[in-house]
């Protein structure tokens, strides 16, 4: 049961991560009301493409769970560390957007629980 709820979870985690990657992909800042020069556009493209590739990932380890423990801990490692910066911006400029705040907490509380997840439950399973 509780292999299956990680399953669903890293699911959900990778789909959320898909849906703001293409979205920002596709359509830059322009659904935050930011403008931006092309040079801050496309470095925020690029970013959403590679959160395209984070959640990509994170399917991709669904199947396999239990040998997919690198995989997930890199990508979340990606995930917290870019979310630092992100931290960091925000203590110096403020919250700009109800997305940012969104995007921080996946990234600050929900990837490092759901990694944390995955780990004790490969060690649980490696016991029994």
């Amino acid at each position: 049961m509780e292999r299956r709820l990680l399953q669903i979870a890293l699911a959900i985690v990778g789909l959320v991560a898909i849906l703001f990657g293409v979205t920002g992909l596709f359509f830059g800042t322009s659904l935050s009301g930011v403008t931006l020069g092309v040079t801050m556009e496309g470095y925020v493209r690029f970013i959403k493409g590679v959160l395209i590739a984070a959640g990509l990932i994170y399917w991709s380890a669904i199947p396999r769970l239990e040998a997919r423990g690198e995989r997930i801990g890199v990508v979340s490692f990606l995930l917290v560390f870019g979310a630092a910066g992100r931290l960091l911006a925000v203590v110096g400029h403020g919250f700009p957007t109800v997305g940012l705040m969104v995007s921080l907490i996946g990234e600050l509380v929900v990837v490092p629980l759901l990694w944390w997840w995955h780990r004790s439950y490969v060690r649980r399973s490696a016991a029994t």
